[in-house]
């Protein structure tokens, strides 16, 4: 695979995906003031949320992907950024991620629930998060009630949340994707976005599908 092109892929992903970042400022906009905070990023890919963050809070923040190649881009990114001091990448899965119990102020999770489960991955995740931090989660949008009615009974509570139905998707991401897929110059790159064009199709056929909510769930 020729690294060149995938990075030139990852730019335009990244492009795209920063008209979302708004909807995470929005989120935690409300949150009080966190001093130097211990951050976790699951699931980060190339890292713009990874970034935003950390230029944010300025506290530390780790990592965490399976991807090696969109880490390497995100390393590309934090050495560009002179940011290496606040951003630890770590290649492995979150359930082999080994730390402190309790030890993130604030974590985040970009549709890793939606992958591994809710349920599943709500609990292991709590088991990292201090009492009185954070957990930034977004999902698709459905079961609302029964994800509620679990971070209750997990001794936490929603603090803020934020629905992306499916005209902010296309609006703030979509679009814009395929409008770069479909650029003349980037044809030779139309193989790495094969699953975008299927997730485009889909989208066009069927766009209520196409919501997702962001919660912010304060443990007790």
């Amino acid at each position: 695979m020729d690294i060149k092109l995938k990075y030139d892929y990852f730019v335009i992903r990244d492009r795209c995906r920063t008209g979302l970042v708004k909807y995470l400022e929005q989120i935690l906009n409300d949150l009080p003031e966190i001093l130097h905070p211990k951050m976790l990023d699951i699931g980060c890919g190339t890292g713009v949320p990874t970034l935003w963050l950390a230029d944010k809070y300025g506290g530390t923040i780790t990592a965490v992907d399976t991807d090696p190649q969109a880490l390497s881009f995100l390393e590309y990114k934090i050495e560009t950024n002179k940011t290496s001091s606040k951003i630890e990448t770590r290649n492995v899965s979150f359930f082999d991620l080994i730390v402190e119990p309790g030890i993130y102020d604030l974590i985040l999770a970009e549709g890793f629930l939606n992958v591994v489960g809710f349920e599943t991955g709500f609990k292991k995740v709590m088991e990292k998060i201090k009492s009185g931090g954070y957990f930034v989660i977004h999902d698709e949008y459905k079961d609302h009630d029964k994800k509620n009615m679990l971070i209750q009974e997990n001794n936490c509570k929603i603090v803020n949340s934020l629905l992306l139905d499916e005209t902010i998707w296309w609006r703030d991401f979509y679009s814009q994707l395929e409008y770069e897929i479909n650029k003349t110059e980037n044809a030779r790159l139309r193989g790495f976005f094969i699953s975008e064009i299927n997730e485009i199709e889909q989208y066009k056929s069927n766009p209520s599908l196409f919501k997702s909510i962001y919660y912010v769930v304060l443990k007790s």
